[in-house]
């Protein structure tokens, strides 16, 4: 059977590629070659990065911790606090940072939201520290140091001489109170955008000293540092939280104790210890400007400064997604970043002197859902499979080039380590066997029609548009497309835009060309968890299963994705995690990796200096001390 010719005809006309856009836009290559090369390092020479680092932007000094092939949970030394020297980049104070954001914050707590609040959470909080997934990274913020003394105790140790913005000190009774909240918010609220991976498997966070904090483990966790560097983990000073709080709850202790739980989704003046204060937070946007009095930071590490920011101030101008507002503002010079731009605008941005486009690895998901009580028998599943012609996919879909995706991020190239052959092994185009494949399959619900849930983003409807039309070529079945809210996050959950049935057989899920990691491997393996998606999106795919074969294959899965996230050995976790992306792929589990965009691209102000582009694909980015603007 041929590719399909009545979609590709569809996307004729379609005029973007890859060679045109890099050799009329100026892009910035930031690291692509080496992360699509599986390398790791993306370390770009002077020649090319254009202004996205190469204008005079500081060596990381030696402080930036790489994260070791053997641990995966390096220990930093505090060093004292050394004697303040003159700043031979005074030059590069001063200036405000031009944002946007589509919405609103829903609040400022850092234990409860994370969507819409990072302009005034990175930049009034302090966090422990930072991490750099394309570089495997960690820099120190908050904490100067940290030790994994053993496989269920880990050290930290706090930063000297901080304070938070009411003049409290930032101590480790603070810092234990902040991460021990967590839980107890969790588990007051029940809508807590917390990863609750980062501290189910915590006994106790212990003030040991002023300036020691000590974790104790029930059971070890090889993701803690970088669970620890997400913004959940801010300072928070407890005097304010509980005098200027809102009483959300009260938590049961398994002791059989009580606590009174508080949210701040204020912030009030004294939450944070950050090296801004909020001036303005309005529905227009929002305003952060320079603290006085924010502590030193020595030394300097991979990002941090010295002196505290070189940036005065952040404006965040409120902009709704819908009318491309954020994109005619930043081409008309009133925005610093604009983020990431999709394939159909890239023209747009062609030839602008105050304009830098950086090109990166693409990190976006492309994924097919299949309900686990209807493709209960794995014959059915791998039918899908077989079903789907990747490189007319790649063609119709991809215009920049496409590459086929593994369940692990290729963003974490070292610990994603499956080559494009070998997932062609199981994304391999072959529809007689597809074909016989679903003849034998057991169904106990008979199946004679595919409908797939698709949101009506013009990505995705393409996307869903070219697997049913796959699928029904090749299984013989007819197929029904049903669209919901692009910017619904639930599916199963969304309002239909046009109705719905009661029942689904699949669910696309993803574009393909936008997307970043925190670093934390749950990001990618939370689609196949029997206990994550695999119950919310699909149901059944999960241990409760009413279907023998799917129960016995999630327990399976749930084992081996426990014991690679507490091991704490880099190497034997590498293979563990190769071991478990295998077997998702033989079982063809939950999800099916569609191919994603080879790159994706992200536009920033010329006159933003060491920006570094490859955190904007990750929730770090606006942690770095280290930017600069050019005078105007």
């Amino acid at each position: 059977m041929g590719r399909s010719p009545n979609y590709r005809s569809r996307l004729q006309g379609r005029t973007v590629s890859r060679r045109r856009f890099l050799a009329g836009g100026g892009v910035v290559a930031a690291g692509s070659a080496a992360m699509l090369a599986g390398c790791g390092g993306d370390t770009p020479s002077p020649k090319a990065t254009g202004d996205a680092t190469s204008h005079e932007t500081e060596t990381p000094p030696p402080a930036a911790t790489e994260a070791s092939p053997k641990t995966a949970t390096p220990s930093v030394t505090p060093s004292p606090t050394a004697t303040p020297t003159p700043d031979p980049y005074a030059y590069r104070r001063g200036g405000t940072l031009r944002l946007w954001k589509p919405a609103e914050d829903q609040g400022l707590d850092p234990g409860i939201y994370h969507v819409g609040n990072r302009d005034i959470i990175h930049s009034t909080l302090t966090q422990p520290l930072t991490y750099r997934p394309s570089k495997n990274l960690f820099a120190v913020d908050g904490m100067a140091g940290y030790e994994q003394v053993d496989p269920l105790t880990l050290v930290w140790s706090i930063r000297p001489g901080m304070k938070f913005h009411n003049g409290d000190p930032v101590d480790s009774e603070a810092v234990a109170f902040s991460f021990g909240r967590l839980a107890k918010l969790y588990e007051v609220r029940g809508d807590s955008h917390v990863d609750r991976r980062g501290f189910d498997f915590v006994d106790s966070f212990e003030a040991t000293d002023e300036l020691t904090m000590t974790e104790h483990w029930r059971r070890p966790n090889a993701d803690a540092l970088v669970h620890r560097a997400r913004s959940y983990y801010s300072f928070l000073n407890p005097r304010v939280v509980e005098a200027q709080g809102v009483l959300d709850g009260t938590y049961a202790a398994a002791d059989g104790t009580t606590e009174d739980v508080y949210s701040v989704q204020d912030l009030p003046f004294g939450s944070g210890s950050g090296p801004y204060v909020v001036a303005k937070r309005d529905e227009n946007g929002t305003r952060v400007e320079r603290w006085p009095d924010y502590h030193r930071h020595v030394p300097a590490d991979d990002g941090f400064v010295e002196g505290g920011p070189y940036i005065d101030a952040w404006e965040t101008r409120v902009i709704d997604y819908s009318y491309g507002g954020a994109r005619e503002a930043f081409l008309r010079g009133e925005l610093d970043v604009y983020g990431h731009v999709w394939i159909e605008e890239l023209p747009d941005f062609e030839g602008l002197d105050h304009v830098s486009v950086s090109e990166m690895p693409s990190g976006g998901l492309s994924l097919l859902g299949m309900d686990g009580a209807k493709f209960h028998d794995r014959r059915a599943r791998d039918a899908l499979q077989k079903a789907i012609d990747y490189e007319g996919f790649i063609e119709a879909i991809r215009p920049l080039g496409g590459r086929y995706a593994a369940p692990v991020s290729d963003l974490l190239p070292h610990f994603q380590r499956l080559s494009q052959e070998q997932l062609q092994e199981w994304q391999r185009y072959e529809p007689e066997e597809a074909l016989a494949l679903w003849t034998a399959a057991d169904f106990a619900v008979p199946i004679d029609s595919i409908k797939t849930l698709v949101s009506a983003q013009p990505v995705e409807q393409r996307i869903g548009e070219f697997v049913s039309q796959s699928l029904g070529e090749v299984l013989g079945l007819s197929t029904e497309l049903w669209h919901t809210d692009p910017y619904c996050s639930d599916y199963r959950g969304c309002p239909p835009l046009s109705g719905r049935p009661d029942d689904l057989e699949a669910i696309v899920f993803g574009t393909g060309e936008a997307g970043g990691t925190t670093g934390v491997l749950q990001d990618s393996l939370v689609y196949y968890d029997p206990q994550g998606h695999g119950q919310r999106l699909n149901y059944s795919h999960l241990i409760e299963s009413p279907r023998p074969e799917v129960e016995a294959d999630a327990l399976t899965l749930t084992a081996m994705l426990q014991a690679q996230e507490q091991e704490m050995d880099f190497d034997t976790r590498v293979e563990l995690l190769t071991d478990v992306q295998r077997w998702i792929l033989d079982n063809a589990w939950c999800f099916l990796q569609l191919p994603v965009s080879q790159v994706q691209h992200f536009a920033f102000s010329s006159r933003l200096r060491d920006y570094a582009p490859d955190d904007w694909a990750t929730p770090y980015a606006l942690r770095r001390e280290s930017m600069w603007l050019v005078p105007s």
